[in-house]
């Protein structure tokens, strides 16, 4: 009987690890950038709600120019806003894989975005935004 307890266990770790890869996966191929993000937000190890770093989030940026002489520029932030008292921390785990499967199972044409509320009490908010436009001289984006 422990041989088949064991083999369920092992199972359900190679299940879990395939899940998390199978989710970066898909939401790089939703948005590149989503994935860019969440990491720039998720390298920091002791991320608590609510908090000035949490609110600010990770960002990534790209712009160009079309043929047409357009300017563009798009942006796509991951953040976590929350009202918890006491504030809760998010461990660095957790803060890559949520995020990955929100960006993941994020509706067909959203680029990844996604907002989905976790923690005590659903007292987070996380957010994945992605804002495009021409861009204008002077003009931020994603000022936060």
């Amino acid at each position: 009987m422990k041989f088949s307890i064991l083999a369920l266990l092992v199972a359900l770790l190679a299940a879990t690890e395939v899940t998390a890869v199978s989710d970066h996966v898909v939401c790089y191929t939703k948005n590149d950038m989503a994935i860019d993000a969440i990491h720039a937000f998720c390298s920091k190890k002791n991320i608590v709600v609510p908090s000035p770093y949490a609110h600010k989030g990770g960002v990534a940026r790209k712009s160009g120019k079309k043929k047409n002489e357009t300017n563009w520029a798009i942006a796509v932030s991951a953040h976590i806003d929350g009202n918890c008292k006491p504030a809760q921390w998010v461990p660095q785990k957790y803060c890559m894989s949520q995020f990955k499967t929100m960006c993941a199972k994020a509706p067909k044409g959203a680029g990844g975005a996604s907002e989905r509320r976790f923690g005590r009490n659903k007292c987070q908010k996380w957010s994945i935004v992605i804002k495009a436009r021409p861009k204008f001289r002077n003009f931020p984006l994603l000022t936060n």
